[in-house]
């Protein structure tokens, strides 16, 4: 869950300013389909997420990146297979 529109929330776990994400990683589940694992980088830290949708994928990097001044305009049609971009 994305918090005025700079802060992800995993709820009852974990808040991260995504002001502090260094970078994103992310691929799909090579055993589950349609699951997404996501790691936030932070210094030497790292925090991951799990979800089951590519709206989220796509949600989290967007923000991430506007956060950062910039557009990605990433769509959930270029998340996901063998080589994480379709």
């Amino acid at each position: 869950m994305i918090l005025k529109e700079r802060y992800f929330m995993l709820k009852n776990n974990y808040i991260i300013d995504l002001i502090n994400v260094d970078f994103i990683t992310f691929k799909e589940n090579e055993k589950v389909a349609g699951e997404f694992w996501i790691k936030f980088h932070l210094g030497t830290k790292e925090c991951r997420f799990r979800t089951d949708t590519k709206e989220q994928v796509t949600e989290i990097i967007n923000t991430w990146a506007e956060i950062h001044g910039k557009e990605l305009s990433l769509h959930e049609t270029e998340i996901g297979g063998a080589n994480e971009w379709a």
